[in-house]
């Protein structure tokens, strides 16, 4: 590892999950995200849902929580839907008065907080939407809130900026060339099968996912294949049900356009098992 940023070592992230550092460019991840953080220099994460990219942006910021009032980063995650109001916050009714009180949005909060912003799944917002963000991540660093005309102009601190996540091949995903120019980082996140292996993932499952990846390179597989999220859970259900069990959970969460392959895939380590749905009634002497 590059001495040339100080490892921060394995971190709790706010679920109670342990986060383990992964190497990246010959640095450590959280270093590297807190130094990036340090010089403003705002960061894509790229990759399939469940790698580890939400996990690696809470793990790096975990130390800076503060209890009661924030995690040390602010979070939104982005739809098709989402509109400004829900970056900067609304006027929201009180059933108590029936006046409308104002109630800031994530944004306004990692200014205030002066934490970063991750924008999740930033790639299914509507990219005029996102404009909200230009003038605080082009180095103008101030945010008008036309919202509520009330507030003054907000200027971001030291400790903010945005880190942005999503998964480039999902359906609808577009990032503007605007927005893709004002990250200064874009890092692919994959799944560390290794890590997945120390966690207790079957070495069965890794291979099955190993070759599917194998083969997606090689432009003979573009189905799903499962990531870590996805192997931890089977894991934990092998542990609990089964690996019966496990296996035909996992068919069910495959894609249905995809299972037929996945299936095929998995018959070679696990045998033949079918998706996981509900049988017949309990017998009366099992209840």
């Amino acid at each position: 590892m590059s001495s040339a940023l100080p490892p921060i070592g394995p971190q709790v992230r706010p679920n109670g999950q342990l986060y383990q550092p992964r190497l990246l460019g010959g640095l450590e991840d959280l270093a590297f995200l807190r130094d990036a953080r340090n010089h403003r220099e705002h960061v894509l994460l790229v990759g399939p849902p469940g790698t580890g990219k939400t996990a690696l942006s809470e793990a790096a910021f975990v130390q800076d929580a503060v209890p009661g009032q924030h995690s040390g980063l602010e979070t939104i995650v982005g739809t098709a839907s989402t509109e400004v109001a829900d970056f900067v916050g609304t006027f929201v009714q009180n059933p108590a008065t029936d006046a409308f009180e104002w109630v800031p949005g994530p944004l306004i909060r990692s200014i205030e907080n002066d934490v970063p912003l991750l924008v999740d799944e930033i790639a299914l917002i509507d990219p005029r939407e996102l404009t909200v963000l230009y003038a605080l991540m082009d180095g103008r660093g101030e945010l008008h809130v036309t919202q509520n005309p009330a507030l003054p102009p907000l200027k971001v601190g030291p400790n903010w900026f945005v880190i942005g996540a999503c998964n480039p091949e999902v359906p609808g995903a577009h990032l503007s060339d605007a927005l893709l120019s004002r990250f200064h980082h874009h890092v692919e996140v994959t799944t560390d099968w290794d890590l997945a292996a120390d966690f207790g993932v079957p070495v069965d499952l890794i291979t099955v996912a190993k070759n599917l990846e194998s083969r997606k390179q090689q432009e003979t597989y573009e189905g799903w294949i499962p990531q870590l999220r996805d192997a931890l859970a089977f894991a934990e259900t092998s542990r609990r049900f089964g690996e019966q069990f496990a296996v035909a959970g996992l068919l069910r969460k495959c894609p249905s356009q995809d299972r037929g392959e996945f299936a095929a895939a998995m018959k070679e380590r696990f045998g033949d098992h079918a998706p996981l749905s509900l049988g017949t009634r309990v017998p009366a002497g099992r209840r």
